[in-house]
């Protein structure tokens, strides 16, 4: 079996929270595991980076027998997805799903990408995935690299330049079966954005979610100095321990670690400075979506 409608991202979107406020529609199957990138990971050289290859070993599912067998589970459900912000991050990725998936239906979540760098930072700090304290040597160590790429994905600033790989989507699927909202109506009412893309997936957009939690949040640093410690020191140890460990105790010990956390403000210099950074991919937004993106500007 194959799925009838993917999420495609971005990452740090919402797009955790979204998978698991779909998994709660009766008329709903997502996969147990989020993320399995298959249309992205096929034939993808593994990574020199030990987090890298631990972390995406976990749950890329590059053969395609095993991709369909994800969905075994589905029974009958109207609408079969998943949820892989990666696919919106490869030029390599929509011809991949048009050949093989050409009536599916794609769903994309876009945040601002000045704070999707910084809440990409704050997270890979907090969790022990990035070893550079300071988010400005971050953006200069980027800056020395290409922004606009055939593969943006693993990068702090070039994921934030989608606008070409959204629009290989345009160039490729009917625009009808493309839905595209913003992270900040998602966080404002996530309820509102659920029903409209309940209704989108041609399932019953009047089901009432429990949209309380937020999943995979950023949030912030670890309040606690040992807890911190303890927590971004032990990056490898919980990457290979994560598939002997059921999905809903991992959640349970990260959300308890993560409970009492402190702000890690973007300074305003540094702000202004992505705004400008990523001002004329803003624009193109805008134009292809034909929405005012403005506030994410100011």
């Amino acid at each position: 079996m194959l799925p009838n409608f993917l999420v495609i991202g971005a990452g740090r979107s919402g797009t955790t929270s979204l998978h698991y406020y779909l998994d709660q529609h009766p008329d709903v199957f997502v996969p147990r595991v989020k993320s399995p990138s298959h249309f992205y990971c096929r034939g993808l050289r593994p990574s020199d980076d030990p987090r890298i290859r631990l972390v995406t070993r976990n749950f890329f599912v590059p053969d395609p027998a095993d991709y369909e067998a994800l969905f075994d589970g589905a029974k009958g459900r109207k609408a079969i997805g998943e949820v892989s912000p990666v696919y919106l991050a490869s030029l390599n990725v929509a011809p991949r799903i048009a050949a093989r998936l050409p009536g599916v239906r794609l769903i994309a979540i876009l945040r601002n990408p000045v704070d999707r760098v910084h809440a990409r930072f704050v997270a890979r700090l907090r969790d022990g995935l990035e070893r550079r304290p300071d988010l400005a040597q971050v953006i200069r160590d980027d800056l020395k690299q290409p922004l606009i790429r055939e593969d943006g994905s693993g990068t702090y600033l070039a994921a934030g330049f989608c606008s070409h790989i959204l629009q290989s989507y345009f160039d490729r699927f009917d625009r009808d079966m493309i839905r595209v909202h913003l992270f900040d109506d998602f966080r404002t009412d996530p309820a509102g954005v659920m029903a409209d893309i309940f209704g989108f997936l041609q399932v019953d957009p009047s089901f009432a979610l429990d949209t309380r939690a937020r999943h995979n949040a950023s949030g912030g640093l670890i309040r606690n100095p040992l807890l911190r410690e303890i927590w971004t020191r032990s990056a490898l140890l919980r990457a290979r321990a994560q598939p002997y460990l059921p999905g809903r105790f991992r959640r349970t010990v990260s959300s308890a670690i993560k409970r009492d956390l402190v702000a890690e403000p973007l300074e305003r210099k540094l702000r202004q400075e992505l705004i400008d950074i990523y001002r004329e991919e803003v624009e193109r937004l805008q134009d292809m979506l034909n929405r005012d993106l403005s506030h994410w500007l100011s």
